[in-house]
């Protein structure tokens, strides 16, 4: 979900038309160069200022990039160079989020420095909240209607399944426990798959817990009628349900 394609384009020095090991001197010439190059008021067309437009934004942002050897070294799939004080001795950065506290670390993506408080370990290494959100928002696009799908599918299924369950396991007495146990997970996935296929295979930040929501709020009256009736019902009832909910909560993430 957190790959990063930074490590495989390098865009960025086409862009600048540059070697990939290129000096820092001759990436801000180039820039330099490119900026008088591409100036859209020097330009009578509407059309070619419209391009030198584009081509300047586009200099621009590689220039931000490959113009910081910490960003770049991480746009490179490098180690940031430390940045080194007048003592000769790594200079300590203070973390983008809290300006109180020191720290050496820099965001993978976008080297902004960040404390271990803001950082997330991914597999691609560390990154600060907002790079591992931007890039979970692609992976994450659920609508807004899938939330309140999920929550209606998972109540109605297990308002559904709940009375049988209990009604069936209960009967069977203590062997009952082990076929709850056994089915439980089955369920859980056959749930899933259900919702998952009712919301049409999106992923949302909020989907898993509107549906376990949904299965919590369809057991709950039988779970309350079986309690109060008394006998294992209840029993096998709160067993199914648990391992239905473990079972089908990691596979909506």
């Amino acid at each position: 979900m957190l790959e990063d394609s930074n490590q495989t384009d390098k865009e960025l020095y086409r862009t600048l038309d540059l070697r990939e090991d290129a000096d820092q001197e001759e990436i801000a010439q180039q820039y330099n160069r490119l900026q008088k190059l591409f100036q859209p008021e020097t330009l009578e067309s509407a059309a070619d200022r419209a391009y030198a437009e584009q081509k300047l934004a586009a200099v621009e942002k590689a220039y931000e990039i490959l113009g910081d050897p910490a960003r770049r070294a991480i746009y490179d799939g490098r180690p940031a160079p430390l940045q080194v004080g007048t003592d000769g001795e790594p200079e300590t950065l203070t973390c983008a989020n809290h300006p109180d506290r020191e720290t050496l670390l820099r965001c993978n993506k976008c080297g902004k420095p960040i404390c271990f408080s803001c950082a997330v370990r991914t597999p691609v290494g560390y990154r600060c909240n907002q790079c591992v959100r931007e890039q979970q928002n692609i992976y994450f696009n659920a609508l807004g209607r899938d939330n309140i799908v999920a929550l209606a599918v998972g109540f109605v299924l297990t308002l559904i399944v709940a009375p049988i369950v209990g009604f069936l396991l209960g009967s069977i007495g203590f062997f009952g426990f082990f076929i709850a146990f056994i089915i439980g997970s089955g369920a859980g996935t056959l749930v899933a798959r259900i919702i998952r296929s009712a919301v049409g295979n999106r992923r949302g930040r909020r989907l898993p817990h509107m549906a376990i929501t949904g299965i919590i709020l369809g057991v709950a009256p039988w779970g309350i009628l079986f309690l109060l009736s008394g006998g294992r019902a209840f029993l096998m009832l709160l067993l199914f349900a648990g391992l239905t909910i473990a079972s089908a909560f990691p596979q909506l993430r």
